[in-house]
């Protein structure tokens, strides 16, 4: 394939030209009828768009596998067909991205001279193959070169799209941005900000970028470059804050006070049940949940009013200690969709209050009826000018199935519901592989994998290596988290690469059921923190307490692309700077009735 036929298959409907657009705009500023350009394919003229621009030259020097010749310019030796990037080099394309950004301006502005040249020494060659092995001492191709330009233009001029960091917003953010909520407002998600065909790439904002390994997203602070939608779709959540006409309120740099309720706290064996399958090492297992009726039971609204007293003790006794809590965590199926909403819109008259998140065992996705499943859900609340909050919410399945063998099993005694002789896999379906990407104080990006996808790469990963969201929600249905376990091992590749903060957590119901066969040593150790920073710490809930309240700082960061470019102190890493347990009375009726694995009963009142 030459590079103009990768340009077309990426494009089979073309793209937005500033000829095209400034048509547009004269005819609407002469009063006729403004239309919307239509997109062509004119390899003559590059995007208008950072995004579509973006598309191209990373989809050009990732096929070619070009991204990983590329060092910036340290003085020695350079290395074979090493494509070197000098200081005025990278000042040039600083200076030109942030140029065509248009920060201030009400219109997109035209390309700069820096980047027409290196589009038209991109397309001195159409014909040009996109991969040529090259031999040792061979020279790079002459387009890779201004591919690399054209890519580190297109993302200095992508800066802050997708966030909302208080201050006027570019040309190129607040063109991506109407066109993130009109997808919205018609009931879509926002898949890519690119109008490259998204059964070949998509382009969505990032957070971090790596700072180890030799990867494409290195070379980008502001725009990743993901899969297919076909093999897994990252759906980007803006704040509902989100401005796009000017200054907004400065994104937050205090403190995120989490609280973590390790629900259920008890779990029997019957709750886990089999059938069996034709092979003789194979069976089918699922979850039957006694700690909170499905959404089609009207048990669960006859109970949540004492389920609400039991939480909000937990959060105002946190509260007393920390102040407002802004986040709420639920581990892998604690909650039927229908409590999970019932939980966001009470959640919606505390103050301070600003993300919910739980695992689910069922789900009503993209408005089907409710389905048995495994699912993660996160509710995103704005302030509301001193009403009920708005919020957002959102529900993906989990990707992987989880696989009950003999040890687990007996772990955590299991055996009189399935057989230890057999291999018992989850039954779930798996329809549909995605992450949503919530966006949280105004200017960081947070997400959640289930259980068996923190372990498994594929296909989950890519998306969050690209992303590179700044905290990461492991919700689990497991044993004890220590550092040494499977889930410290997964967590610690993540906050390497791409540097995000992970915490993996789970229900205690697991645990207890562990410790009670005496055969371990006991532990109520309910979650796992890990960061970029190297640190780890398991996170051990006292016997006296019934959640735990995690402080967490965002801490401003410098990062630098592989060709040497700075993103001038914009990056976060999340840290935790306080640990606390959260201790309630328990002589209540709520209470125990919780903390014993069940949910309230029918008309129950004070």
């Amino acid at each position: 394939m030459d590079i103009s036929q990768l340009a077309r298959t990426i494009f089979p409907r073309g793209y937005i030209t500033y000829p095209q657009y400034r048509r547009a705009i004269d005819a609407a500023r002469q009063g006729r009828s403004p239309q919307m350009p239509s997109r062509r394919l004119d390899l003559r003229q590059p995007p208008i768009l950072a995004a579509d621009l973006f598309a191209i030259a990373a989809s050009l020097l990732l096929r070619s596998g070009a991204y990983h010749h590329i060092s910036p310019e340290i003085g020695g030796v350079p290395g074979a067909r090493t494509i070197t990037v000098s200081e005025v080099e990278r000042d040039r394309w600083i200076i030109a991205g942030g140029d065509w950004r248009g920060d201030g301006e009400r219109t997109l502005l035209p390309h700069p001279k820096p980047l027409l040249d290196a589009w038209k020494e991109l397309w001195a060659n159409p014909l040009a193959p996109v991969y040529k092995s090259i031999p040792l001492s061979g020279e790079p191709p002459a387009w890779w070169r201004p591919a690399l330009a054209l890519m580190a233009m297109a993302d200095e001029a992508a800066l802050n799209i997708g966030f909302d960091i208080g201050t006027a917003k570019s040309a190129q953010a607040a063109s991506a941005e109407l066109a993130m909520r009109g997808l919205i407002s018609r009931g879509h998600k926002v898949q890519t900000l690119s109008a490259a065909d998204p059964d070949h790439v998509c382009v969505l904002p990032k957070s971090r970028t790596p700072r180890v390994g030799c990867t494409l997203r290195s070379l980008s602070h502001h725009l990743s470059l993901l899969p297919p939608r076909g093999l897994a779709k990252a759906y980007w959540v803006p704040s509902a804050a989100l401005s796009l006409e000017g200054p907004a309120e400065s994104a937050s740099p205090a403190a995120f006070n989490v609280v973590t309720v390790p629900l259920p706290f008890r779990i029997r064996a019957t709750a886990f049940g089999g059938s069996e399958a034709d092979q003789p090492n194979w069976g089918w297992f699922r979850v039957t949940p006694h700690w909170c009726p499905g959404s089609d039971e009207k048990s669960v609204d006859e109970g949540m009013p004492a389920f609400l007293r039991f939480l909000d003790a937990v959060l105002d006794r946190a509260a007393r200690d920390v102040g407002e809590v802004h986040c709420l965590v639920f581990p892998e199926l604690a909650l039927s969709h229908r409590a999970f909403l019932s939980i966001a819109g009470h959640l919606s008259r505390r103050d301070g209050f600003e993300l919910l998140v739980s695992g689910l065992f069922d789900a009503a996705v993209d408005g089907e009826t409710p389905r048995e499943g495994n699912f993660a859900a996160m509710a995103q609340f704005a302030p509301n000018g001193g009403q009920d909050k708005t919020y957002t919410t959102s529900v993906r399945e989990k990707h992987h199935r989880w696989r009950l063998d003999r040890s687990q099993i007996e772990t955590y005694a299991l055996g009189a519901s399935l057989d230890a002789n057999r291999g018992w896999w989850e039954k779930i379906d798996i329809l549909s592989r995605s992450l949503d990407i919530f966006t949280i104080r105004g200017e960081a990006t947070v997400t959640t994998l289930i259980c068996e996808d923190l372990a498994r790469h594929d296909p989950c990963q890519e998306l969050v290596r690209g992303i590179g969201p700044n905290l990461l929600f492991a919700l689990l249905m497991d044993s004890a988290q220590l550092k040494d376990r499977w889930s410290g091992r997964y967590a610690t590749v993540l906050a390497d690469d791409p540097g995000s903060s992970v915490l993996t957590f789970t229900s205690l119901g697991l645990i207890e059921r562990a410790n009670d066969t005496g055969q371990f040593p006991k532990s109520r150790k309910v979650g796992l923190w890990r960061d970029d920073s190297g640190r780890t710490v398991e996170i051990d809930m006292p016997v006296d307490a019934q959640a735990m309240c995690l402080t967490l700082q965002p801490t401003p960061l410098t990062e630098h692309t592989l060709d040497g470019r700075s993103d001038r102190n914009v990056a976060q890493s999340w840290r935790l700077t306080g640990l606390s347990p959260v201790s309630i009375d328990t002589s209540s009726y709520e209470a125990s009735v919780v903390l014993g694995g069940r949910w309230p009963a029918e008309g129950w009142s004070d």
